[in-house]
C-alpha cells in the first residue's frame, strides 16, 4: 500500500467512524426526546413513535442491505443510504402528530439500518489486515458512544431551542456526511462470487442456518440485552435507594471511559486470538454485573462493577464484529447484516427483560449468567472455525 492510499484509507475510516457516531445517535436521542415530543405532540405513545418504531426497523433493515450491498457494492448502497437518512432526520422535524412521527422514524430506521453494516463491511474488504481489527474497534467505539452522545446532544438541544432542531441538526450533519462518502470512499476490491439478488438473499439464510453461526448469534444477542437491561433498570433502582437525579445522570456516565477499550482489540486479538478477545469480552461483562450484584446497595460498587461491564461488553462487540466477518466471507455485509440483526433485536429485548426480572439483583445474575453461557458459545464457535480451516 503507498502512502496515498494508506492516507485516503485514514480518511476514510475517520469519515465512517464519524458517520457511525450520527447514525447510531438516532437510535439514543429518543431517550431523552419522549417527554419533549409527548408534552408538544400529545398522546402517550411518545415513546412507541420514537423508540419502538426506530428500534424495529431498524433491526430488520439489517437482513436487507447486507444482500444489497453484496450484490450492488458498498458506495451505491452506503453514501445514498446516509444520504436518504438525513433527508428523513430533517422531515422528523416537520412531524405534526406522533402517528406522521411514526412513520419517519420507521422510514429512518430502514435506511440507517443500510449504514452499520457495509460500512463494517467496507473496513473488512479495504484495509490491510494489520489496520482492520484497530479499525473495527475504533466504529464499535463510535456505536458505544453514541449511546451517551446521542442522549446528551437531544437533551442539550431540546433544552435550549426545541426537540425539532435535533432532527435538524443531526440530518444536516449526516447529509455533509453522505455527501463526503459518495467523493471520498473507494469501491474495495470485489471477490464476492457472481449471483443475483434473490441468491444472495438465500445465502444469508443459508448462513443462519449453519452451525458455528448459530452459536456467534446465541452469543451476540446477548450484549446489548445486557446493556440496555442493565441501563433501563438501573435508575430505578437508584432512585429507590434515595439517589437524586443529577446523581444517577452522573453514574450513568461512570461508564464511557471503558468503552474505549474497543480500541485495544486489534493488539489483544494478536496476543491471545480474536475468538479469545471476545469470551474475555464476555467474563469481564459477566464479572461486572456480578460485582453490581453483589455491591447493589452502594454507589461506589455499581459504579466499579458498570465499569467492569463496560469495559468487558466494549471488548466483545469488535471481536464478534470481527468473527461475524471471517464466518461469512466472502459474503461479509451478509454476515454484518445478520451480526447487527441479532446484534439489536437483543437490544429490543433489552427492556422486556428489565421489566420483568422481580429485583435489580437478581436480572443482574441472570444477566451474567446469560453472558457466561456466551462465552462457551465463542468457544465452541472457536473449535469448529478451528477444524474447518485448512492445515498450515
Amino acid at each position: 500500500m503507498t502512502s496515498t492510499d494508506f492516507a485516503s484509507g485514514r480518511l476514510a475510516t475517520g469519515l465512517l467512524v464519524f458517520t457511525a457516531l450520527f447514525v447510531l445517535t438516532q437510535l439514543y436521542l429518543a431517550i431523552p426526546l419522549a417527554g419533549p415530543v409527548a408534552a408538544d405532540l400529545g398522546g402517550a405513545g411518545a415513546d412507541f413513535a420514537l423508540a419502538t418504531v426506530f428500534s424495529l426497523f431498524y433491526a430488520v433493515g439489517f437482513l436487507i442491505w447486507g444482500p444489497v450491498s453484496d450484490h450492488w457494492g458498498r458506495k451505491r448502497v452506503m453514501a445514498p443510504g446516509v444520504i436518504v437518512l438525513a433527508v428523513a432526520t430533517v422531515a422528523c422535524a416537520a412531524a405534526p402528530n406522533l402517528g406522521w412521527l411514526a412513520v419517519l422514524r420507521g422510514a429512518q430506521g430502514v435506511v440507517a439500518s443500510s449504514f452499520a453494516p457495509i460500512a463494517l463491511a467496507w473496513l473488512t474488504e479495504a484495509l490491510p489486515p494489520q489496520r482492520r481489527a484497530t479499525a473495527i474497534g475504533a466504529m464499535s467505539t463510535a456505536f458505544l458512544v453514541a449511546g451517551i452522545f446521542g442522549q446528551v446532544l437531544a437533551s442539550a438541544v431540546a433544552l435550549w431551542l426545541d426537540w425539532r432542531w435535533v432532527f435538524i441538526i443531526t440530518g444536516v450533519t449526516l447529509l455533509g456526511a453522505g455527501v463526503l462518502i459518495w467523493l471520498i470512499v473507494d469501491e474495495p476490491v470485489n471477490d464476492r462470487p457472481p449471483a443475483h439478488l434473490g441468491q444472495r438473499f438465500a445465502g444469508l439464510l443459508k448462513l443462519a442456518a449453519q452451525p458455528r453461526i448459530m452459536l456467534l448469534c446465541c452469543a451476540h444477542i446477548t450484549l446489548l440485552l445486557s446493556f440496555v437491561a442493565m441501563y433501563s433498570a438501573l435508575g430505578p433502582h437508584l432512585a429507590g435507594l434515595g439517589f437524586d437525579p443529577s446523581g444517577i445522570i452522573a453514574l450513568r456516565m461512570v461508564g464511557l471511559p471503558g468503552m474505549f477499550a474497543a480500541l485495544s482489540v486489534g493488539w489483544l486479538a494478536t496476543q491471545i486470538g480474536m475468538a479469545g478477545v471476545a469470551r474475555a469480552g464476555f467474563l469481564m461483562a459477566a464479572a461486572g454485573l456480578a460485582t453490581e450484584a453483589a455491591l447493589a446497595n452502594t454507589l461506589a460498587g455499581i459504579a466499579f462493577g458498570s465499569l467492569i461491564f463496560v469495559t468487558g461488553v466494549a471488548l466483545a462487540v469488535p471481536s464478534m464484529i470481527t468473527l461475524f466477518g471471517t464466518a461469512a466471507a466472502p459474503n461479509r455485509a451478509g454476515g454484518m447484516s445478520l451480526n447487527g440483526f441479532v446484534l439489536f433485536i437483543g437490544a429490543s429485548i433489552g427492556p422486556l427483560a428489565a421489566s420483568a426480572a422481580s429485583g435489580f439483583q437478581i436480572l443482574l445474575i441472570l444477566l451474567a449468567f446469560a453472558l457466561s453461557m456466551a462465552a462457551l458459545c465463542v468457544l465452541a464457535f472457536a473449535r469448529i472455525q478451528h477444524r474447518m480451516s485448512p492445515p498450515a
